[in-house]
């Protein structure tokens, strides 16, 4: 498949086959250094992988290609990760300045005129980078990434050549908490799943992957993993409410659902927009008319909490 490009910052020639930035010496202020460059193309991702072949012309310790997973063109804030920089691999966001997610190896180990096959799986807030098939680093993100378009960040002083890139998206996911019992199961079954896979997304209980026996380190893994969290906390379940308190101190989005004959909500979640329902066939009607209203703001937002 063909990509489109443009690029936002720096020197690039674009082919089918290849997207080659052209890295000079740069002057900053009184100091010299790399040219730095950013390339965007038309992809719009939010989750799944993207890859790509990378050679530098003449590696050095100013030398760095990252694949963009996120950007934000109103402030060009931008999240990727790649090779090269102040050390070997690094996963990373720049707004006005570098932080660093998660980073390793000597950079004293870059090569020359070596085919570096980069990879990055994206899944909810956990983004991994592949380096010739070997994990070199991972991290949750701190908030949950909506949907943009992708690209390159390059900065060198020689020829940066980058091929094969290619992008394939996934199904989001959301993770569903609630008690593992009837009316709730129905609730899943005839509302949840329906609304969701109408939209586009995935939807998992803990029971749909794990069975007996659930391990939290499992759980908190599906909740990292998910688009968003649909949790119904009518009954005062510990094993709920430990499920929604993690995926809001992940910033993850949650859609809060509760039966509509509950007298109060527990203090600690009664801040939080909840959606109220009657557990009857006018009643279904509406939850399900509000539970898409909400999936659909949270899969059309554009911006990072």
């Amino acid at each position: 498949m063909t990509y489109k490009w443009a690029a936002i910052d720096g020197r690039f020639t674009f082919t089918e086959k290849e997207v080659r930035f052209h890295g000079r010496k740069a002057k900053y202020g009184e100091e010299w250094g790399a040219a730095v460059g950013t390339a965007m193309c038309d992809q719009k991702f939010s989750g799944g992988t993207i890859s790509a072949q990378v050679v530098f012309k003449r590696a050095n310790e100013k030398s760095a290609c990252d694949i963009i997973f996120y950007r934000d063109p109103q402030t060009n804030a931008f999240l990727g990760a790649g090779i090269g920089g102040e050390v070997l691999y690094g996963i990373r966001q720049w707004f006005q300045k570098w932080n660093v997610y998660a980073s390793g190896g000597n950079l004293a180990n870059l090569e020359s005129n070596r085919a570096y096959s980069l990879q990055i799986r994206l899944r909810g807030s956990t983004i991994r980078l592949f380096v010739d098939e070997v994990e070199v680093a991972s991290a949750v993100l701190p908030f949950s990434l909506p949907q943009s378009q992708v690209g390159l960040f390059c900065r060198d002083t020689s020829d940066v050549i980058i091929s094969e890139f290619k992008v394939l998206s996934e199904v989001p996911r959301a993770f569903v908490v609630m008690q593992f019992s009837s009316p709730y199961d129905q609730l899943y079954e005839e509302v949840i799943r329906p609304v969701c896979r109408d939209l586009g997304v995935e939807a998992k209980r803990a029971d749909d992957t794990f069975g007996p026996g659930l391990i939290l380190a499992d759980v908190a893994r599906q909740i990292d993993e998910s688009k968003f969290v649909i949790a119904e906390i009518t009954p005062a379940n510990p094993n709920v409410y430990y499920e929604v308190g993690y995926a809001h101190a992940r910033s993850k989005p949650t859609i809060l659902i509760a039966d509509k004959d509950l007298e109060r909500l527990p203090f600690d979640v009664s801040p939080f927009r909840t959606l109220f329902y009657h557990n009857t066939i006018e009643g279904k009607r509406k939850v399900e008319e509000s539970l898409r209203r909400h999936v659909q703001a949270i899969l059309s937002d554009t911006a990072i909490d």
